[in-house]
């Protein structure tokens, strides 16, 4: 599938913004790109609050 099944970053933000990538199977082709938005958000998020927040 997308290669993340049982394998975790050690960030809960970035381990749950790659989970939804495991949603692209089930889900039709137009909605893609909504999950790929979020996903694409959570990552940002995390990594505009790495140097601030702990993981």
């Amino acid at each position: 599938m997308n290669g993340t099944e049982g394998e975790t970053t050690g960030d809960e933000r970035v381990d749950a913004a790659m989970a939804r990538l495991g949603e692209l199977e089930a889900t039709p082709p137009a909605e893609h790109p909504a999950i790929f938005q979020d996903v694409h958000r959570r990552l940002q998020d995390a990594l505009t609050g790495i140097d601030g927040e702990p993981s």
